[in-house]
């Protein structure tokens, strides 16, 4: 039998042959790796839940509490983007409701879209929330979402629907819809979008046209919105909102405000209009956030025979006010606990009721409540 004596390889060998594999493994890997960073698919989303207790009462009398595990409008979503090539880029975004309390839930319910990016700006064609909603929901609003938020009141109602449908509503995700987005002019941005008049019927043809000003610029964020229903009552109907927004920080504070005009034409030769406005205010202190907010709708003005939504009819005590208190503690960037609670304090031909979550069978005059407990996780 012959012994074969196998050698070690030297230090140096090794040494060598190791850097030898790294080079191989980066060159497989580099354009693999600057493929996967311009066409990312991202998973995200957050998830939102608190256990509350509302109630109304008022001049019609009053509803028990009732005690609830609430979903906070929480979201599963899906975004991605492709290079192609020029600074030109496609991109995507499907995003579904989940609800956390029950479990129930339908697939691509909320913000979808598909379209272009590049050094003209961005386009885009979905179902998507109105560049008018942006002016003050996210940038405005401390509670964004849930019973505690703003659109109790601003905006009259939130939606998700096509033209002509749930009229009332300027606080809307709108199907059928075809935006545009300018390039970012320092800190100057615009938006305009059109649903498309899939609804036309022989006496009427709704349309909506929403756009949107913002500008930033370290503290400062400004804001300007406007939007106008076609056709969405009747045939020749118009109606408009308009939304001015801004904030400013100064140190750990943030202030923020807003104002809206509503103008509706809800049958021929009537209308209705209203005001209102919110002031809101946040500040950090340490790993917490104090919240407060302050929404005031004044008295419907015009010549409309009833009332539009929450908004009451005009010439009757149709104003309302709405407080918004509350505190969010942060366990790490992605995971808050948080407490709330508001009350809508309606008069006697005013039926806001709270936002996301109301309380069924709520009547013109009563004044829902709410306080809860809840976690936000974010991923």
């Amino acid at each position: 039998m012959t012994n074969i004596t196998r050698r070690r390889p030297s230090m140096k060998q090794t040494k060598k042959a190791a850097i030898l594999a790294a080079g191989m493994a980066a060159l497989a890997l580099g354009p693999t790796s600057a493929r996967a960073q311009s066409d990312a698919v991202t998973i995200y989303g957050f998830l939102k839940v608190d256990v509350e207790s509302v109630w109304a009462g008022g001049a019609k009398g009053g509803q028990g509490r009732m005690g609830r595990v609430s979903n906070n409008l929480s979201v599963l979503g899906f975004k991605g983007v492709e290079d192609l090539g020029g600074g030109l880029q496609a991109f995507f975004q499907i995003e579904s409701n989940v609800g956390v309390d029950t479990g129930a839930g339908s697939f691509a319910d909320r913000n979808d879209n598909v379209g272009l990016r590049g050094s003209l700006g961005e386009i885009f064609a979905g179902q998507y929330e109105t560049p008018y909603r942006f002016v003050s929901v996210y940038a405005i609003d401390p509670f964004t979402a849930g019973i505690f938020a703003s659109n109790s009141i601003m905006g009259n109602g939130f939606t998700t629907a096509a033209n002509a449908q749930s009229p009332a509503s300027f606080d809307r995700r709108q199907k059928n819809l075809v935006q545009y987005s300018t390039p970012n002019f320092g800190g100057l941005v615009g938006k305009i979008a059109y649903a498309a008049r899939e609804e036309r019927t022989a006496t009427s043809d709704p349309s909506l046209v929403s756009a949107l000003l913002t500008y930033e610029s370290g503290p400062l964020y400004l804001a300007y919105g406007h939007e106008q229903h076609k056709d969405y009552f009747s045939g020749g109907s118009v109606d408009t909102g308009n939304k001015i927004g801004g904030a400013y920080s100064f140190g750990n504070t943030r202030v923020r405000f807003v104002w809206e005009r509503l103008r509706y034409e809800p049958a021929p030769g009537a209308s209705l209009r209203r005001d209102a406005w919110q002031v809101a205010l946040t500040h950090n202190v340490g790993n917490g956030q104090l919240r407060a907010s302050y929404v005031r709708a004044e008295r419907s003005k015009g010549n409309a025979a009833a009332g539009i939504g929450g908004i009451g009819k005009p010439g009757t005590a149709s104003g309302a006010q709405q407080v918004s208190l509350g505190y969010g503690y942060s366990l790490s960037k992605r995971t808050e606990l948080w407490g709330a609670l508001t009350k809508i304090f309606n008069e006697q031909n005013a039926s806001y009721n709270l936002s996301a979550n109301p309380i069924p069978g709520l009547n013109a005059g009563q004044s829902p409540a709410g306080v809860g407990l809840g976690i936000t996780h974010k991923f």
